[in-house]
Order: C-alpha cells, then structure tokens, then sequence
C-alpha cells in the first residue's frame, strides 16, 4: 500500500513544488508521524485549500518524506465541513477573511448566508470604530496643539514675529480640526444609526440555526 501511495503521489508533487514558497506549513514531527488524514482534517477545518499540501510536500521532503494524497485528501474532506458551518461563515464574514469557495455545494448556502450576513455586521461596526479612532485622534491632535500654543505664549527663546507665525499655524490647523472632527462625529452618528440592523440580522441569523440545532 504505500508503494501505491508513492507511485499515486510523487508525479503530482514533483509539478506541483515547483511553485511553492519557503513559508513552512509543517513541522518535521508532523512530517514523520505522517498522520496525513489528521493533517488534512485540520487543513480543511482551518480553510486552507487542498493544494496546502504542496507546501507540506516541500518541507517534508527535506525529510525524505512524501506526503500520502490519498489519505490527506480524505482527512481534508471531513475537515471542510466543520469550517464551512453558518456559524463560521458569519464569523468569517464578520472578520473580513477571505474565502475561496473551498465549500461543497451540499453546504455551501448556508456558509455564505452566513458569511453575507456577518460581513454586513463586521462592515458596520469597523464604520464606527473607524468614526470613533478619527475623532479620538482629532481630539488628542487638537489639544495637544492647544498645550504647544500656550507655550510658545511663554517662549521667550524665539522672537515674537516667529511666535506669532507658529501660533497662527497652530490655529489655522485646529480650525482644519475642528472640521474633521465634525464630519467624524457625523460619521458616527451615521454609522451608529445603521449597526443596530445589522445586529437585529444576525439576532435573526442566529435564532433560526439555534432551532434547527
């Protein structure tokens, strides 16, 4: 049998490595253990695609390793389907990771129900951390500019025309402020009025595959 594995695998990985990158996918343990079906059950419940055997195909073979397809595939197989739930796919929607349509077609609805729904979610929610992050560090900016101008008012090492300059400057630049910061807490405003659908959404997402569990 593992003559057969090697004679089934060394022609597809000797084409497929040319392309792969040093990037270590695996450890040597893993490679001389060479529980390829846990290997790939992993792989698959992570996201990765099947061809993340190319890059442990490379660093095995610095073991004189080869991996078994057959066994990896199976393992992979039976993987996918723990990633490719409704849940995880909110999830990854949520966060904004990629997706490469690893998903059978048995399952791949649900996920991308999911996936839609959590990403519609994860949008809204960075929209206002992102209005939130702007108007802190408009603030922070502005009140710092009112630290230095107050002691420029004081610096006598400077002469008073270059004083002046600076502190007109410094207005000039908090009035530049004060305009970002309006159209940051109109942001927020904007964002925080449209996150509670998108919560209610995904309320509504999670209600229906908690009945069907």
């Amino acid at each position: 049998m593992r003559s057969r594995t090697l004679a089934l695998a060394l022609p597809a990985l000797a084409v497929l490595a040319l392309g792969l990158s040093g990037c270590a996918t695996i450890t040597r343990e893993e490679c001389q253990a060479e529980d390829w079906s846990s290997i790939g059950q992993r792989d698959g419940a992570e996201g990765h695609a099947p061809s993340r055997l190319e890059s442990h195909a490379r660093v095995c073979a610095n073991f004189n390793i080869v991996p078994d397809v057959e066994a990896y595939r199976s393992g992979w197989d039976s993987g996918v389907l723990l990633y490719c739930t409704p849940q995880n796919g909110f999830a990854t929607g949520r966060e904004n990771d990629s997706y490469h349509g690893l998903c059978p077609a048995g399952v791949a609805g649900p996920f991308l129900e999911g996936r839609e729904i959590g990403s519609r979610l994860g949008a809204a929610e960075r929209r206002v951390a992102s209005a939130e992050s702007r108007l802190r560090n408009g603030e922070s900016e502005r009140d710092r500019l009112r630290r230095r101008m107050d002691e420029l008012r004081d610096d006598r090492a400077i002469s008073a025309t270059e004083r002046r300059d600076r502190i007109e400057e410094m207005r000039d630049r908090i009035d530049d402020l004060r305009w970002e910061m309006d159209q940051a807490r109109f942001d927020l405003q904007q964002a925080r009025a449209a996150l509670p659908a998108a919560q209610a959404a995904a309320q509504r997402f999670f209600d229906r595959y908690a009945t069907r569990g």
